[in-house]
């Protein structure tokens, strides 16, 4: 039987922040993120973009936040 591969680097930094710190991170991204494929592919307005980019950043945000949780908790 073979012993599991140790994570990534990098996933092991995210793991090792503190949830606040992890949102704090992630959301600006998610947000703007959302905001661009929200006025890019999906042509949405300007101001509407804006708001569905808030609301599904912290929506992202959120569940990368329960899913580390979940990852660190496994191991």
């Amino acid at each position: 039987m073979k012993a599991p591969k140790s994570p990534p680097k990098l996933v092991q930094w995210w793991e090792g922040l503190q949830t606040w710190k992890q949102l704090a991170l992630s959301f600006p991204v998610f947000a703007v993120l959302t905001f661009l494929i929200n006025v890019g592919p999906f042509n949405q307005p300007a101001v509407r973009s804006v708001l569905y980019g808030l609301f599904e950043g912290a929506v992202l945000s959120g569940l990368l936040a329960v899913a580390t949780r979940t990852e660190r908790g496994r191991r």
